[in-house]
């Protein structure tokens, strides 16, 4: 991976489900920030799937 990847940083941006149009879509600046738009359902389905495995892993 480029370094420049690497040292880049990355933005979430939540949006409205919209039918026909993906999941999440990356914007790249030209100082290598991506600014990635993710659909509010998906971000809150992976926050509950974090909290699980978290849970889960302290509950050892």
């Amino acid at each position: 991976m480029p370094a420049s990847r690497k040292s880049g940083k990355v933005f979430y941006m939540l949006k409205p489900v919209r039918e026909g149009l993906p999941p999440f879509s990356d914007i790249r600046l030209p100082d290598g920030t991506i600014i990635r738009r993710v659909d509010v359902a998906i971000h809150k389905r992976a926050l509950s799937n974090a909290a699980k495995a978290l849970k889960e892993r302290l509950d050892r």
